[in-house]
């Protein structure tokens, strides 16, 4: 009574062996196939594949009448004994040659000899292929582009692509970690409070590693080991990377036009109303207010309030028509503050309004008016969409929300823009100050309060 099994392994030499410890040297191997991997619960996960040997005992192996005949059949599925299929370097000089089963035929009657290619199971070269593969080869192997599939059979193109991303995703990943114990390393250990207090802080840490690496460099010594003298020469180090512009400066006689943008709800319309408060009633400032803010009838109403109690003139507008009008009635004074909507940074129609507006119409400055609430990473997006309004700075505002200061170095370096004002609350028209980087360092490092 014939026996046949099935073996399955990483390799077909694996295979080849369970076969021989099963079934020993008279298995007779009736199909060998290499079953791909399957799929997960996850379209972009797969078992690794897998190489499948048919084989029995107990069958009898007949020379197909072809081979008597002195040839090789065109097309059959030779068998073969386990015993015959070695693994690589297993070989011996008694082994019989493959050609030996074949029975001698008279050359007259052989037939010409026939190129042809080799079935998997009978190639000697895969014989000599190595049983495993190191982590870089498999890798390798994985983000390879795999040959076009038959799409008739329900193929979907999406599954090959989130494969492809989810091993590029596991090496970044891998190169992230990497990095990132890389530069813990290299901070000295006398620094390395700092350096925490400082990721702790929200500061970036790239930046962070950067500031230690410098403060290592010019540090002395005694100051490495000192933790105020490292302190001090740290806080030097950020207000040495913190760019801010001046404050605004109106010139009597010289009329200046400055515009505040940004997104909705960053408090454009109250910090307006304390830059107005405190031009007018401490400097005496000779000024006027213009709002475009007609989505919104709360924001000019609200405008419109501190417009009467600072007695300044103000106008509503809706066109650039409108507002080069309002500003040419606006002569004699010697500042112009202009209130915008406020714009969503993924509404491509209303920022290119608002580019429009300010082509068509002369504007000395425009501050980028965004809240520290915010990340890092939705603040570098925010300035990114605003740049076709041309700002030349930034006002950061609740500060007072804000958990931790240390983002303020942060986005001083991702957003190349000067730092022109902060603002520390709602009260108009004190919770509003001009940029400073010493006091900016300090906020970083906790040194400073708000108030």
């Amino acid at each position: 009574m014939s026996d046949v099994r099935t073996f399955k392994a990483a390799s077909m030499q694996e295979a080849l062996q369970l076969v021989r410890e099963e079934m020993g040297s008279e298995a007779v191997i009736l199909q060998t196939k290499q079953v791909p991997g399957r799929k997960g619960l996850l379209p972009w996960t797969r078992t690794p594949e897998e190489f499948e040997i048919t084989a029995g005992l107990g069958i009898k192996v007949r020379t197909p009448a072809a081979v008597q005949n002195g040839r090789r059949p065109a097309s059959s599925t030779l068998q073969h004994r386990a015993s015959n299929l070695q693994p690589a370097g297993a070989r011996t000089e008694s082994a019989a040659p493959r050609e030996s089963i074949y029975r001698e035929t008279p050359p007259e009657r052989q037939a010409p000899p026939v190129c042809r290619t080799p079935l998997p199971e009978q190639s000697s070269d895969y014989e000599r292929r190595p049983q495993t593969q190191s982590r870089f080869e498999q890798r390798l192997q994985e983000t390879r582009p795999e040959p076009k599939r038959d799409t008739r059979r329900g193929y979907d193109p999406t599954e090959e692509f989130a494969e492809k991303l989810n091993a590029i995703q596991e090496m970044l990943e891998s190169l992230d970690r990497r990095t990132r114990n890389q530069r813990s390393t290299d901070v000295p250990p006398e620094l390395f409070q700092i350096y925490t207090d400082l990721i702790d802080a929200e500061v970036d840490e790239s930046i962070a590693h950067e500031l230690i690496t410098k403060l290592k460099e010019h540090a002395t010594p005694e100051q490495l080991t000192d933790s105020q003298a490292s302190q001090s020469l740290l806080a030097a180090l950020i207000e040495s990377q913190v760019a801010c512009a001046s404050p605004i400066r109106p010139v009597p006689g010289e009329r200046k036009v400055v515009a505040l943008v940004g997104p909705t709800g960053v408090g454009k319309t109250t910090t307006i109303a304390k830059l107005a408060a405190n031009f007018r009633l401490r400097d005496n400032i000779k000024m006027g207010l213009v709002t475009v803010d007609t989505y919104r009838i709360a924001a000019v109403e609200q405008l419109r309030t501190y417009a009467e109690i600072i007695d300044l003139p103000m106008k509503v507008v809706s066109t650039p028509r409108e507002m080069q009008q309002a500003l040419d009635e606006m002569v004699g004074l010697d500042l112009i503050l202009i209130d915008t909507a406020g714009r969503s940074p993924s509404d491509d129609l209303k920022i290119q309004e608002l580019e429009s507006l300010f082509r068509e119409v002369p504007i000395d400055d425009v501050a980028l008016v965004m809240s520290m609430t915010s990340s890092v990473r939705s603040l570098e997006a925010i300035a990114e969409r605003f740049k076709v309004a041309r700002p030349t700075s930034m006002i950061l505002t609740k500060l007072d929300e804000a958990p931790v200061m240390g983002s303020l170095l942060t986005l001083s370096q991702k957003v190349k823009l000067p730092v022109q004002y902060l603002t520390t609350g709602q009260d108009v028209p004190d919770d509003i100050e001009p940029a400073n980087a010493a006091r900016i360092s300090r906020l970083v490092l906790g040194e400073d309060r708000l108030r």
